[in-house]
């Protein structure tokens, strides 16, 4: 039997889908840019930031603009994981 409420979660896991960003090591820093991510994960990320969290980095005379520091995107990458998957535990 065919069971279309199952589809559409299935649907919905996979358009949500979101792989976690592999970080800029800058001077010691590690660093993510906003532009690494879908339009639509970086708004959500971008919302949920506290004010003043996006940085411009220079790094080899390039400017990186709307870096936030790796261990913030990495705490929203798993309570946003988690909340969007409303799993109880993940393995990291």
């Amino acid at each position: 039997m065919y069971d279309i409420e199952n589809e559409y979660t299935f649907i919905q896991i996979i358009s949500d889908h979101m792989t976690k960003l592999v970080p800029i090591s800058i001077d010691g820093g590690k660093w993510i840019q906003l532009s690494q991510l879908s339009s639509k994960h970086a708004k959500q990320f971008k919302s949920w930031l506290p004010v003043n969290s996006l940085k411009k980095i220079i790094f080899q005379g390039i400017e990186l603009n709307e870096c936030v520091d790796f261990s913030t995107y990495e705490y929203w990458f798993r309570s946003h994981l988690a909340s969007s998957r409303n799993l109880n535990s993940l393995d990291f």
